[in-house]
């Protein structure tokens, strides 16, 4: 085969085009800002660089596409901030109500410039994106009911990806226990699992997902949801023989593994597990459970191993019993872990004036398992007002614990139900979501910076509820963006075996694209390189037909 090459010109026509052009894709996952992340109730999640997740590595001057979600809108302004280390290169500064800062998915362009409209200088970038509000006097639900992924038909657990890391941050993750009577219509009248972002907009992969598992539904099948630090989704099952299953963040049937089954089944395999409470990561990972059974065996804690299960006929181990001269004299119904290991759990009690506690908070366990019996506090002994607890959560800073009451009795006669938030320090109350009739408050949880998310299955929704304050969070991308100091070029055509060969000279650790056309105008991916190295050796298989060709910075 004969190959005729000459560099890019008017004339004569070439047969070989050597020309470098930019493709940006950022991998980016988020974290909140500072050694002590803010606390607020409006924050970015979704965060995206021209719709990518992967590395970004671009020419000097080249228009960058920021999109991330906002949970509500920024009242006080959203301001876009990149750096060069700790040195402040450009601000993009949005007043509250000007788009960028508007609920839902937002999208802002940063050209690549200083604040002096100067292309920036060859180097790594970070992108800061803060959002604020001037907040509300008192608690306010902020979701929307209408929305599409706050519907469910019998929502009877919730959790929120508090991981900072993760590109799933601020995902939320509910368990619908039945489906309608009259047929499934919607998304969330599917019987298994939702995945909704933080405004209640569907997950891009969509709202729905069995996990490939047989749900059994009678409004325990699927029960409680936990998302643990390393982004797994943990799922109660209170029927059939496996009582804790865990997924991806995806919640994709591949990635579905039995942690608890019946060997791991306490009390000759009738204990009733409910939960759970996910502590640690990887081979350190703890799950705790509780039996809610009267006079179980309590709350226990389970090591997980390397491949996510509890090993064969592990037990576990009670870290809190229930009668004898313990404080759990009832049964707990739900078990919650602080950042300090303090246990939260609580009794569901709807027999008037019970003596039962209804909320009660542990110490932190010894790790040889010895057994805790006295509580630090607890509240709620024969008081109506607090009937049918059903589930709790503490929130990220160990700040405040929230406990979903059901009530007692049905329809207009229920009493003792909504939702409070007490002091996770001393119990004192703190905010009181009032009973209704009818309403079922089955769980509730928090996200990373403070909201309250609470499930009421009369209305089949769940809600968020935002603290009283004006705020700010800032997210990170992990990721820098990195500004080419070299475009690649090509040189040195051969010929050889079949194959075409040339020189790519461009920047170490940068993944290029190489792209053919025959007309300069249709142009088809025909390799990938990445190297350490900046200059590479190409050799890719010899076009048919006089062909054109040229590198990309690629994915």
């Amino acid at each position: 085969m004969a190959l005729n090459f000459s560099i890019y010109s008017p004339t004569p026509r070439p047969t070989c085009w050597f020309r470098a052009l930019p493709r940006l894709v950022l991998m980016i996952s988020v974290w909140c800002g500072g050694s002590a992340p803010v606390r607020a109730n409006v924050y970015p999640t979704n965060v995206r660089l021209n719709g990518g997740t992967t590395h970004l590595a671009v020419p000097a001057g080249t228009s960058v596409s920021i999109n991330y979600l906002l949970n509500e809108p920024a009242s006080a302004g959203v301001t876009i901030t990149i750096k060069s280390g700790t040195d402040t290169v450009r601000s993009l500064n949005l007043d509250g109500g000007a788009a960028g800062t508007r609920r839902g998915t937002n999208a802002v362009v940063w050209n690549g410039q200083d604040d002096s409209s100067n292309n920036v200088p060859p180097g790594n970038y970070a992108v800061y994106i803060t959002a604020a509000t001037s907040g509300y006097t008192e608690w306010v639900q902020i979701s929307d009911d209408a929305a599409e992924g706050n519907y469910a038909y019998l929502p009877m657990g919730i959790a929120v990806n508090r991981n900072a890391n993760s590109p799933y941050y601020g995902r939320v993750f509910v368990a619908n226990a039945s489906e309608p009577p009259d047929g499934v219509s919607l998304p969330g009248d599917n019987l298994g699992l939702l995945k909704a972002n933080a405004d209640g907009s569907a997950a891009a992969e969509g709202l729905f997902s069995s996990g490939g598992w047989a749900w059994a539904g009678g409004s325990y099948s699927p029960w409680k949801i936990e998302v643990s630090a390393d982004d797994f989704t943990y799922v109660n099952d209170g029927a059939g023989n496996v009582s804790l299953l865990r997924f991806d963040q995806t919640l994709a049937p591949g990635s579905r593994t039995l942690v608890l089954r019946e060997d791991n089944r306490p009390d000759g395999g009738q204990a009733i597990l409910a939960g759970p409470a996910i502590v640690g990561t990887g081979t350190n990972t703890q799950v705790w459970m509780a039996d809610l059974r009267t006079n179980g065996v309590g709350i226990r804690r389970f090591k997980v191993a390397a491949d996510g299960t509890v090993a064969t006929n592990d037990q576990g181990t009670t870290i809190v019993p229930t009668g004898g001269d313990s404080n759990l004299t009832y049964y707990p119904y739900d078990v919650a872990l602080d950042g300090s290991n303090r246990i939260y759990t609580i009794q569901s009690v709807t027999n008037s004036g019970d003596a039962a506690y209804r909320v009660l908070r542990f110490p932190a366990a010894a790790e040889s398992g010895a057994p805790v019996t006295n509580a630090d506090w607890r509240l709620g002994s024969g008081d109506d007002e607090l009937q049918g607890a059903s589930g709790i959560a503490v929130d990220a800073t160990g700040t405040n614990v929230a406990v979903a009451f059901r009530g007692g009795g049905a329809g207009v006669t229920r009493t003792g139900g909504g939702v409070r938030v007490y002091s996770a320090s001393e119990g004192a109350d703190v905010w009181i979501l009032p009973p209704a009739s009818f309403h079922d408050y089955t769980d509730v949880a928090w996200d990373n910076v403070g909201n309250l998310y609470v499930c009421d299955t009369w209305d089949s929704v769940w809600r968020t509820y935002s603290p009283p304050g004006e705020n700010q969070a800032t997210t990170i991308a992990l990721a820098s963006v990195q500004v080419l100091s070299t475009p690649p070029s090509l040189s040195g055509p051969a010929y050889a075996g079949g194959q075409f060969q040339f020189t790519l000279n461009g920047e170490a650790n940068v993944t290029y694209l190489i792209q053919a056309a025959t007309n300069l105008q249709s142009w088809t991916p025909v390799a990938t390189n990445t190297a350490a190295a900046a200059t590479r050796f190409i050799s890719i298989p010899a076009p048919g037909t006089r062909s054109f060709y040229r590198a990309l910075v690629g994915p």
